[in-house]
């Protein structure tokens, strides 16, 4: 009994009243950030599907198929999908016939597959400052819609690279590919635009 009570003491000791508010100094737990990860200081190098921070610093969050929709009727945007291609599986045998399936997208994407890892070459750098140059035809403040899959890093850390290129108007579009689609809007088949080895 006394065990119980000594127990009993101790956590109403550290409770907080009802409806009161933590302590100010109270830390939130490790990387969380309103049910979302926390924005890591550089560019995410863990595992690229892995939930995604709802901020992105320097750019603006669309939050929905719909906003995203009716943003890009204004016309101006440039949308770019930064998903992986497709590659051909190791174990297929040499000379196999290997046909990747048709990449959907949103209509009117430029498709830069590579450009969102963590750490990218000096080439791809390079090949994504100037793919973005030529398709703002080197307006800095032209609007910029960046997006790859949900729950998918590519697209933040693609998102963030063009900030640091000084594009003023970058936006994340975190639902990606699968939020525009349950939304029941249209997709168009695109190809990749691949960065030259090197």
């Amino acid at each position: 009994m006394r065990a119980i009570a000594r127990t009993l003491l101790v956590l109403s000791a550290l409770a907080v009243p009802l409806g009161a508010s933590p302590p100010a100094d109270a830390a939130p737990p490790p990387g969380a950030h309103n049910n979302g990860a926390a924005e890591p200081s550089g560019y995410w190098t863990g595992a690229i599907n892995s939930p995604v921070p709802l901020t992105l610093s320097g750019g603006t969050v669309i939050k929905n198929a719909h906003d995203l929709r009716k943003f890009l009727r204004q016309g101006g945007t440039v949308i770019v999908d930064v998903s992986n291609a497709p590659r051909r599986p190791e174990n297929m045998a040499p000379g196999a016939p290997w046909l990747p399936l048709p990449h959907h997208a949103i209509p009117g994407s430029l498709w830069l597959p590579g450009v969102g890892l963590g750490e990218i070459p000096v080439a791809v750098d390079d090949f994504y400052r100037q793919r973005l140059a030529a398709a703002t035809n080197e307006h800095l403040a032209r609007p910029l819609v960046i997006y790859c899959h949900k729950s998918c890093w590519l697209s933040w850390n693609a998102a963030k690279r063009a900030i640091s290129y000084g594009y003023h108007n970058v936006y994340w579009y975190r639902d990606g590919i699968e939020g525009w689609k349950s939304a029941g809007y249209k997709t168009a088949v695109i190809e990749p635009q691949v960065a030259p080895e090197g």
